[in-house]
């Protein structure tokens, strides 16, 4: 019989348990606002017996993990949609209303036969359902962005008509705590260096699903968007971060990272540079942001860079208008990049970092940092003793290379973690940590 563990002690455990014959990524983590002790993480996996074949063909499915203890036990589904045409599930996500209420959706899609034209874009859908007990029922599929949507975007003249066409890969969905209506979000998955350029979109509804507002662009004239953004709600306002190929701001060289938000779900939108960037990673749902949870206009967003062992963390408390670099952070041991951060208010206002931080022989940990003033961290806390290491083989798979995001989510007394780990003998799984405040901050 093993110890139980201590009860402030870091807890790790595997979510996805697919050994050599599954590949699990891409998790995203929501905790009940009204009760800490729920728990939700929803994620990804594929088939391993093909490597290097189109991620579409191996079988890829969408799992939602539910806690009712606050971590400490998750039971695990796989999601079925029952949608023939949009066999494919990808980009699940996940979010819990200010009454309980559990969002969960994903992106689906077709699989083109091998034989399609040259350009043919296989159909798909970002999804969404609502269950208010828990799991336990759930209601209609509704779709907010899809194949066919072409006449509900909003004129801009930044936009591809090619986006228009494929504006459903990698989805997202969040719920406004103020008026209860639903965000959905979407993107055009340009590769670096295309002309085409990356683009994600968005669309709302004020009922639950039973209706859709316009499809909006991140970008504008004057702001186009260059790759992905990520976005957030808090204190009634949408506020939205993206990587942008031009900014109208005198000597601006970008890349440049855009701060947007909008009080009126985009029907109005205020952008701000935030900084120049010369990084980026290839990541999506990038660069991440969270809101205050008691502070209408104050934000924090993090940066990936190839030159510190650890992100930079910039804050506002003006709504963008003005931002400056928390300190605070020192490079672990070893760590010469960081990659995948993501960010996390507790109830109290207590901030969370955690990232990904690569090694010299590509090998990596994963690392948490907190700050209770909003101006420094603490020292950070590696989560998990093993490294991960992706085999050489596998670099170029979906399964590494489809790898992009880490999560992070709070509650009163912990952060919830998840990401992928590539543990010895097994292929990549996603990991979940239960990591108590009192471990980032042993002063309190």
């Amino acid at each position: 019989m093993q110890p139980e563990p201590q009860a402030d002690a870091v807890a790790v455990q595997a979510l996805s348990t697919g050994g050599t014959a599954f590949s699990a990524s891409v998790p995203e983590i929501a905790v009940d606002p009204s009760n800490s002790q729920r728990v939700a993480i929803i994620w990804r996996d594929l088939a391993m017996t093909r490597p290097g074949e189109p991620a579409g063909e191996r079988g890829m499915s969408c799992h939602l993990s539910l806690s009712e203890d606050g971590g400490r036990s998750f039971t695990t589904r796989k999601l079925e949609w029952n949608m023939p045409d949009t066999p494919v599930c990808n980009s699940p996500y996940v979010d819990i209303g200010p009454d309980g209420e559990l969002l969960m959706g994903a992106t689906l899609a077709g699989v083109l036969p091998q034989n399609a034209p040259e350009g043919e874009h296989a159909a798909g859908r970002v999804v969404m359902r609502l269950s208010t007990d828990w799991g336990a029922s759930w209601s209609p599929i509704s779709s907010g962005i899809a194949t066919g949507d072409e006449e509900r975007f909003e004129a801009n003249p930044t936009v591809p008509a090619e986006a228009t066409h494929v504006p459903w890969d990698g989805g997202r969905g969040v719920i406004d705590a103020s008026s209860g209506a639903i965000i959905l979000s979407g993107g055009y998955p340009a590769p670096p260096g295309e002309d085409l350029r990356s683009q994600r979109f968005y669309t709302v509804s004020p009922d639950r699903g039973q209706s859709w507002g316009p499809i909006r662009a991140f970008g504008a004239p004057g702001w186009p968007q260059r790759w992905d953004g990520h976005y957030v709600v808090a204190h009634g306002v949408l506020a939205f971060s993206y990587l942008a190929e031009a900014v109208p701001v005198e000597g601006a060289k970008c890349l440049c990272v855009v701060f947007a938000s909008s009080p009126d779900g985009g029907a109005t939108v205020e952008r701000h540079l935030v900084a120049q960037v010369d990084f980026f990673d290839r990541l999506v749902h990038y660069p991440p942001i969270a809101a205050h949870p008691a502070r209408k206009g104050a934000y924090v967003l993090a940066l990936a860079t190839d030159k510190l062992g650890y992100p930079s963390v910039r804050v506002t408390s003006d709504g963008g208008k003005s931002w400056r670099e928390m300190g605070g952070l020192v490079a672990p041991d070893g760590v010469v990049r960081s990659s995948r951060p993501a960010l996390a208010y507790a109830p109290d206002g207590t901030l969370a970092l955690l990232w990904r931080g690569y090694h010299a022989d590509g090998s990596y940990d994963m690392y948490m940092a907190a700050s209770t003033d909003g101006e420094r961290f603490g020292a950070a806390r590696r989560i998990l003793e093993a490294s991960s290491l992706v085999p050489e083989e596998l670099t170029k798979d979906y399964s590494s290379g489809g790898d992009f995001i880490s999560s992070l989510g709070a509650g009163t007394d912990a952060f919830h973690a998840a990401w992928t780990g590539w543990r010895e003998g097994e292929a990549g799984q996603v990991l979940y940590a239960r990591v108590p405040l009192a471990q980032l901050l042993p002063e309190r």
